[in-house]
């Protein structure tokens, strides 16, 4: 059994090198095709047209020409006969120079004598397809690097330099990945979005040249549909391969269910459909076993070499080149027709595998039929478990039940000790309740800062204090799985309220060089806890029981893209928020410039202000210029630079905190107010409650 740091450094990897297999990019027209593209698509065996024996004026039939390399390669798919792909592109890379911080599918344009010779190494070794470097050669990736405006001329340079290398023998198949952020309904892409990347990339692929299109390591099935969709849509006459990637239990990295998900690939018209990387053979031969019943497709893999491991400080790939080719030996038996390699495969593993498909070329038929010795057969998916009947909202928590009442609400935020002694924190935590206050808020590693866990903190909180907690909880920290075990155990452990939020990016806190997850943001988050709280997981399987999380969500009514922002908030809403908590406010003419937008859409869930009570001029300037969604005006600067002293600061800073809160009263449903420095103080003048 894997190790847990196994997983951590896979993510770790598969983040780094994007999954690592491959890139994009200047027109390139084969023979006998308009626009790099075949003039009409293929709607049986042979194209209509090329049915009819014509001659030429030379007196030669048409059908006594060459064929090109699209028409042999889609021979081949109808023929059932194995192909060998070749091995992983990004570690290659890696290994021969290119830094993990650069765009691999750059180097089509700067460095192309290093990828054409990864090419040339694969084709040597003995692969009879070669995959474009261009797995993340779509706009949203280039982006990162600045190079978004150049994404068609990466594209079409990568099938250009494949093809070199392939010549007329070899086919070449256009590599395209994940756009790197999560769509509808997970995240903040719109599908249509999704679907123009696609597209472009994919089109410029095949005015490159490409034989087919390679979706490969897709994990969220509403992007692969995208994905298929433009790929027929630019590349009519192409055939295309969709390629999901699942964990070591066999299903989906997000939970779904890998059977559902080739069915569904199958019926939105992939030609091929598979599994590739982030396991190793065996996992994937497993998986095979599972799916091949499913569809009538042709089959394709590319499992990692292993999972990786550190070795003296270097990431290492342990499968070797003979281990792999004897799995490739058991993929050909089992009936899959394309074979390759992912991540930490080399042309080494590539040259072993050559080998052993040769040897089966020579001992079986071609066709899949007479492989398997079966023909497919369809067999249904599990249905989707049924919703079960959900937890009324004033039923789930003190907090939900106040809310549900119209009663106003107070929440109070503290921070989670920086070390193991909680027992400063339980002391506030005591006061803070004898004053009248409904919860404590915690914050889960504000500004990417590093502290005690905030579901433990909540709950010894909850557990020694009595007081209920408001439980932050980002999506920065954990992949999509790890989220949902997390909300199924805050429900188990007896918590209740829960804030998502997408947490700050590591690069602004202590520990810049650390990962950030981000599978998905906090709107694909509240969907997830949603559907935990009908009795549905991720895989739309049932966990039984459903959980009763009182779902929050946060908003900024000062965001800098005012607009943007409540889209978002709107989005939230419809996954399934059932309370918001908006960032600190300074001005009271921000929140009633929300207030007014959500009542002209319908939005009715209750709105708890946030409120910071400033301490200093220099923490209103530090707020104001480095905190990222905080705007102060002008005015209240002003205010906190005429206080004479420490003293007169702080008393400015509840003053016209207090103020606020008077204001809007009568127009929220209560208020989080923050406790600067662990100045519960503060806070409690500000709420206007007496301190015990």
């Amino acid at each position: 059994m894997a190790k847990s740091n196994d997983f951590a450094q896979l993510r770790q990897v598969r983040l780094y090198f994007g999954c690592i297999d491959r890139q994009l990019v200047p027109p390139y027209t084969q023979p006998g095709t308009i626009e790099g593209c075949l003039d009409r698509p293929y709607r049986g065996r042979l194209h209509p047209d090329r049915r009819h024996r014509h001659t030429d004026p030379a007196g030669k039939r048409a059908d006594d020409r060459q064929m090109t390399t699209r028409e042999r390669f889609r021979q081949k798919l109808d023929t059932g006969t194995p192909l060998l792909l070749d091995g992983a592109t990004g570690t290659e890379l890696y290994n021969r120079g290119i830094f993990i911080n650069r765009s691999f599918e750059e180097a089509n344009l700067s460095n192309p004598a290093l990828v054409l010779g990864l090419h040339r190494d694969y084709a040597m070794a003995g692969a009879g397809a070669l995959l474009t470097n261009s797995w993340g050669a779509n706009q949203f990736k280039l982006a990162g690097h600045s190079l978004h405006d150049r994404t068609s001329e990466i594209n079409v340079a990568a099938a250009r330099l494949a093809r070199e290398a392939a010549g007329e023998h070899l086919f070449v198949g256009g590599s395209v990945g994940p756009l790197g952020r999560p769509i509808e309904p997970w995240g903040p892409t719109p599908a249509e979005r999704a679907y123009e990347a696609f597209h472009l990339q994919i089109e410029s692929l095949c005015r490159g040249g490409v034989d087919f299109i390679y979706l490969e390591t897709f994990s969220d099935p509403a992007e692969l549909e995208q994905a298929i969709r433009a790929a027929k849509a630019a590349a009519p006459c192409l055939p295309v391969a969709a390629s999901l990637t699942i964990d070591l239990s066999g299903d989906l990295l997000h939970g779904g269910s890998l059977e559902a998900a080739i069915q569904d690939a199958d019926r939105w018209g992939a030609d091929i459909v598979g599994l590739n990387c982030s396991v190793g053979p065996q996992p994937t031969l497993a998986a095979i076993e599972r799916i091949r019943a499913l569809t009538g497709r042709p089959l394709c893999v590319k499992p990692n070499a292993g999972l990786p491991r550190q070795v003296e400080g270097r990431t290492i790939y342990m499968s070797t080149p003979e281990y792999v080719a004897t799995f490739t030996r058991y993929f050909l038996q089992a009936g899959v027709q394309f074979v390759g390699g992912c991540c930490g495969t080399t042309p080494a593993h590539v040259k072993a595998m050559a080998q052993a498909y040769r040897h089966f070329m020579s001992t079986h038929a071609s066709r899949r039929s007479a492989i398997t010795g079966v023909e497919p057969q369809r067999r249904a998916a599990a249905p989707d478990a049924p919703e079960v009947q959900r937890i009324p909202f004033a039923a789930k928590s003190r907090w939900s039940s106040k809310l549900a009442r119209g009663e106003k609400v107070y929440a109070l935020e503290l921070l989670p000790p920086g070390g193991v002694d909680i027992a400063p924190l339980l002391e506030k935590t005591a006061r803070v309740q004898r004053a009248g206050i409904d919860v404590i808020n915690i914050p889960d590693g504000p500004r990417a800062s590093s502290r005690m866990s905030t579901t433990l903190t909540a709950v010894m909180i909850e557990q020694r204090v009595g007081i209920e907690t408001m439980l932050h909880y980002t999506c920065r920290d954990r992949n999509l799985i790890g989220m949902q075990s997390d909300l199924l155990g805050i429900h188990a452990i007896g918590l209740r309220n829960v804030l998502l939020v997408t947490g700050d990016p590591p690069k602004i806190g202590n520990y810049p060089d650390a990962t950030g997850v981000f599978d998905v943001d906090a709107i694909g988050l509240t969907r997830v806890a949603y559907r935990l709280n009908g009795g549905i997981d991720l895989g739309n399987r049932s966990i039984g029981e459903p959980t009763a999380l009182s779902i929050g969500v946060g908003v900024n009514p000062v965001h800098r893209n005012f607009d943007y922002e409540m889209q978002r908030f709107e989005r939230k809403v419809e996954a399934g928020a059932e309370w918001a908590v908006t960032q600190p406010i300074f001005d009271a003419a921000d929140m009633y410039r929300f207030l007014e937008y959500i009542g002209k859409r319908g939005i009715t869930i209750p709105i708890v202000a946030g409120i910071w009570p400033l301490t200093s001029l220099r923490n209103a300037q530090f707020m104001n210029n480095e905190v990222p969604g905080i705007s102060i005006p002008e005015g209240v600067i002003k205010r906190m630079a005429e206080a004479g002293s420490k003293e007169d600061a702080v008393e400015a800073g509840v003053g016209i905190a207090a103020q606020l809160r008077e204001q809007l009263e009568p127009d929220v449903h209560g208020f989080q107010i923050s406790a600067p420095f662990g100045r519960i103080d503060m806070a409690l003048r500000v709420a206007g409650i007496e301190q015990p």
